[in-house]
């Protein structure tokens, strides 16, 4: 009775046994697939975060701004994360790409379809530039390469957004990054430029002495016509006096007097 017992016994403790260690199996594998699909979660997290400031940069996205925008946790994983965009763009047959410019990176369109842009950016192109656009091209031109921080500086305002439309209708191009702090890109004047206003090479621009000379006759003949202005003004107002006052007369030659009224009433 002894021995029958004592089998059944170790037989409830193994089974017993078995299933808690199979419990523990089970929870493991939970665990282990919440932490895959919270790590997809935040891969995903960033992937979009990556793609969104690549969209809005309109200068290439270093390891420094990457990581300052999305956080210390993203350090060292930008080159990783373009790869993966660009697989995923590759898969689903899109129509751009992320490309590497000087240290960063840019999103571009593939090459395939240069020729419908062009035909799509003509009109476009052909369009006047605005003020905004031609200050910003003379400091280019003239006082080019420089940064858009020069730019900034001389007009007085933002200039992100002209600089990125002279970029678009290649009038303006990156000719490298200036060796100062932050390393910012360094822009100048295209063959694209010379052909918009028919010139041949920057030596055909004006020099500063001659700029300075044309501002000043075109201030002298300002102030000359402002003269001739005032003369004619003033004489106009002469003219209009002397209207006035043979109007009063009410004979066109000579005012009467109420003593020469006087005068011919004595007579009469």
């Amino acid at each position: 009775m002894m021995m029958f017992e004592t089998p059944e016994e170790n037989f409830e403790f193994e089974d017993s046994q078995f299933d808690a260690d199979s419990f523990d199996e089970e929870s493991d594998e939970s665990e282990q697939a919440a932490n895959e699909e919270e790590g997809l979660i935040r891969r995903r997290r960033l992937l979009k975060q990556t793609e969104a400031l690549l969209l809005a940069s309109s200068e290439p996205l270093t390891e420094v701004a990457f990581v300052n925008a999305v956080g210390k946790r993203a350090k060292g994983k930008l080159a990783e994360v373009v790869e993966e965009l660009n697989a995923e763009y590759l898969e689903h047959d899109r129509a751009f790409e992320v490309l590497r410019v000087a240290d960063g990176y840019l999103l571009f369109t593939r090459p395939e379809h240069g020729e419908l842009l062009r035909r799509f950016l003509a009109d476009k192109a052909r369009t006047r530039l605005s003020r905004a656009a031609l200050e910003s091209l003379a400091v280019i031109a003239f006082r080019g390469p420089v940064t858009r921080v020069d730019v900034d500086e001389i007009r007085g305002v933002d200039s992100g957004g002209v600089l990125r439309n002279l970029l678009d209708r290649r009038l303006i191009r990156v000719k490298g990054r200036a060796d100062i702090a932050g390393r910012p890109l360094l822009y100048e004047i295209t063959d694209e430029f010379l052909k918009y206003f028919g010139i041949t090479g920057v030596s055909d621009l004006p020099r500063h002495a001659e700029l300075t000379r044309e501002l000043g006759e075109l201030r002298a003949a300002a102030q000359t016509g402002l003269l001739l202005e005032d003369t004619e003004n003033a004489t106009q107002s002469v003219d209009s006096d002397e209207d006035t006052k043979e109007t009063k007369t009410g004979n066109g030659h000579h005012e009467l007097s109420p003593q020469n009224l006087s005068e011919d009433n004595s007579e009469d």
